[in-house]
């Protein structure tokens, strides 16, 4: 069996001031997390966690302190109140919500024009479809992804006038 890694890093590291305790606990339940100082680094030596868990107190402490409604206060809302009488820990399933909560960081930032999230996909055997990357990059404006796939269908397009359908596509997402 062939284990899937998607590797990331987040740059640059948040400025703890300009997240609410909501953007920080989802955040850091969804990458790794280490601080520098006043900053939080967000990485995975793994890959994104797309299913949190998340304890009750800890989402009602970060909802207390909320100074602004966001979309991770939101999500913890909805959580709180779907939690059924006498549980005390919600999962929360996320898509591309944790891209909305960058771009909402980035939007009423001060220092921040950008965040971006660059991420190596590897395969524990020499598996065709375990190998590739991406980047995101996510302005107040903006969401813009490419994959090393994208990048090399497109090069071979405007240099060559083709597609390589023969390329591996990125992102070991297969079930070997």
């Amino acid at each position: 069996m062939a284990d899937y890694y998607s590797q990331c890093v987040v740059s640059p590291m948040l400025p703890l001031a300009e997240l609410t305790e909501a953007e920080q606990l989802v955040l850091r339940n969804i990458f790794d997390s280490q601080l520098d100082g006043e900053d939080l680094y967000l990485f995975t030596e793994i890959g994104r966690n797309s299913l949190i868990e998340l304890a009750l107190p800890d989402m009602r402490a970060a909802l207390a302190s909320a100074e602004i409604v966001s979309l991770a206060t939101r999500l913890l809302s909805k959580a709180v109140a779907d939690l059924p009488d006498g549980e005390d820990t919600a999962e929360i399933e996320l898509d591309d919500e944790w891209l909305e909560i960058f771009q909402e960081i980035v939007q009423r930032s001060d220092t921040l024009t950008f965040v971006a999230i660059e991420t190596g996909f590897n395969c524990s055997k020499m598996r065709p479809d375990g190998f590739g990357g991406a980047a995101i990059v996510i302005t107040a404006e903006a969401i813009d992804t490419i994959s090393t796939s994208q990048f090399i269908d497109e090069t071979l397009a405007a240099r060559l006038g083709k597609t390589s359908s023969a390329m591996p596509h990125d992102g070991g997402e297969t079930d070997a």
